[in-house]
């Protein structure tokens, strides 16, 4: 009876402690091993096109936000049968891994707004070699289509709108970024009352030339309908200013008049 029962205990032992390594080794991959390995992932990435890596990262979070959204509305409709019953979602703060996770995800993006496209790439070269940065890395001439206008007699404006100035700015300059960007452009800065636009030939259309030394491009349609894109934009930036329905009290403005 006695060796039996040590038999049995000693089984018994060896499930609890068997047991307890599998759910221990669950834990530390799941809480541990898996989002480290995330997070080196994640730096690898940014290490070879932090542009790149942010785009992915903006699509992961809004791809999860819509899936949540879409899940807490299935929720909400199961529960209908039940007067005024809400669902919610886990109440639980983030764990510190999924924080470092995400700070990373935000590091990655702000480097990418920060330096542009070029800079990232600048940006990049430098990580892959693991050295000091150095920004005299030689450079890529391409060709672009760049438009440029600004606001007239913006000093005037200035002086007479004061502070209302910022919202006259950013109205004229959500016209702007918004019908560029509808026709293949963007906008690569807003230096006060001034805007750069700039439309991007893609690396296919654009060939070295050995007689003249200088990169040029391909006569194809596809070129041929961004430069007419960059032109129609423009047509478009004066007729929709005259048309826009928050430009009207800036016409009527007596001091402005």
């Amino acid at each position: 009876m006695d060796a039996t029962l040590s038999i049995i205990t000693t089984f018994m032992v060896c499930i609890v402690l068997g047991s307890g390594a599998m759910i221990f080794s669950k834990l530390t991959q799941d809480l541990v091993i898996f989002p480290i390995e995330n997070m080196i992932s994640k730096v690898q990435a940014i290490t070879k096109d932090p542009l790149k890596a942010a785009h992915e990262e903006e699509e992961k979070l809004l791809f999860i936000e819509l899936a949540e959204k879409e899940a807490f509305e299935n929720a909400n409709k199961s529960a209908k049968g039940t007067a005024n019953k809400v669902v919610f979602g886990d109440k639980k703060g983030p764990l510190e891994t999924a924080m470092l996770e995400s700070t990373l995800s935000k590091i990655g993006a702000l480097l990418a707004l920060g330096f542009g496209e070029a800079g990232s790439a600048i940006i990049a070269k430098n990580m892959e070699k693991g050295d000091d940065v150095n920004p005299m890395l030689p450079g890529i001439k391409e060709m672009y289509i760049f438009g440029f206008c600004d606001i007239r007699n913006f000093t005037d404006a200035t002086e007479v709108l004061q502070e209302g100035v910022m919202l006259f700015v950013n109205e004229i300059g959500e016209i702007v970024h918004g019908t560029v960007d509808r026709y293949s452009g963007a906008a690569n800065k807003n230096i006060g009352d001034a805007f750069l636009l700039v439309w991007k030939f893609i690396k296919e259309d654009q060939y070295y030339d050995s007689q003249t030394d200088s990169i040029q491009i391909k006569n194809c349609s596809r070129v041929n309908q961004l430069a007419d894109m960059s032109a129609i934009s423009f047509i478009l930036l004066v007729s929709g200013l005259k048309k826009s329905r928050k430009m009207v009290k800036y016409d009527e403005h007596v001091g402005l008049n």
